[in-house]
């Protein structure tokens, strides 16, 4: 019976050994984790990879909206009459204009702004450059 007692004195033991270590160790990589977020957010990679991921998110609902413009248009085998195919032909160009508008403002845009954080980027180089010598 002494033995009994003393195994199962030491599986517990044991259970809330192992459980102290597993929580120090979930604490250890928290802690870990939380230093890796503060050194990424310093980085102005993170704000470039923000701007790219907005920009393909922009891209990518203009590429939709040019889908949509296309399938709204009636194929020719559905009964349409002329006049109602002719304006929805219309329709459809003009959208498609718009769509391209947008797609071209959006592209001219996130050149400037690459262009504004490249020559910004430069700068503070020089910047850093003439003040350590």
């Amino acid at each position: 019976m002494p033995y009994l007692i003393l195994t199962l004195c030491a599986v517990v033991c044991t259970f809330f050994i192992t459980r102290f270590f597993a929580v120090k160790t979930r604490l250890a990589e928290k802690a870990v984790d939380d230093m890796i977020g503060l050194k990424l957010k310093a980085s102005p990679l993170i704000g470039e990879l923000e701007r790219l991921k907005e920009e393909n998110g922009v891209m990518r609902n203009l590429l939709i909206d040019m889908i949509e413009n296309e399938a709204s248009v009636p194929p020719a085998n559905v009964a349409v009459t002329e006049a109602e195919r002719a304006r929805a032909i219309i329709v459809a160009r003009q959208r498609r204009r718009e769509i391209f508008g947008e797609a071209i403002y959006v592209i001219r845009q996130a050149k400037e702004s690459r262009n504004l954080s490249q020559s910004t980027h430069s700068d503070d180089t020089r910047y850093n450059a003439a003040n350590r010598d």
